[in-house]
């Protein structure tokens, strides 16, 4: 059973009652806490080469594990032969880890690399807005609205522009 330390209300005369299990437990804790994984998610290209960096990218440490996300099975199997040199470059470029990280995991997701995929919706906290086809009611409803808005803007190409935006936006 693991013991939980507060810190708001720790008294340092305490420390002799705890486990020193505990304490490397906390330790690990305030690791988490305190490593900086968007570091290693920008420097991920000088550690695996510009290539791989393309198809792959560090997800996240769980447990003793750092876990790469791929775009496809066969780069998680070409990075897993060399995963003992990768590890022994993330930690030259990031010594906090040697004890942290014992293994590398992959998972494959395909979508993450795609260009102008979710990716960037996802990274900016909004979900992904629905797309409306031509013929659906909502977006004839929506273009009508904006042709109104727009209809005494005399370029055809900046009012598209901003008819376009006002479907998007709602």
């Amino acid at each position: 059973m693991f013991k939980k330390i507060e810190f708001k209300g720790l008294n340092y005369d305490e420390l002799d009652r705890y486990d020193a299990h505990d304490l490397k437990r906390e330790k690990l804790h305030t690791f988490y806490q305190t490593f900086d994984f968007i570091n290693l998610i920008k420097s991920w290209p000088d550690l695996i080469g510009p290539s791989l960096a393309a198809v792959t990218c560090p997800l996240k440490i769980k447990g003793d594990t750092l876990i790469i996300l791929s775009k496809h099975a066969s780069y998680s199997q070409n990075i897993s032969f060399l995963s003992e040199e990768l590890k022994r470059k993330i930690f030259i470029l990031f010594p906090e880890l040697r004890p942290v990280v014992k293994r590398l995991n992959f998972q494959t997701q395909e979508n993450f690399f795609r260009p102008g995929g979710r990716t960037s919706e996802v990274a900016a906290g909004k979900p992904p807005a629905p797309k409306f086809h031509p013929q659906d009611p909502r977006y004839k409803i929506l273009k009508s609205e904006a042709d109104r808005l727009f209809a005494d803007v005399p370029d055809p190409e900046l009012r598209a522009i901003l008819t376009s935006i006002y479907i998007q936006s709602k």
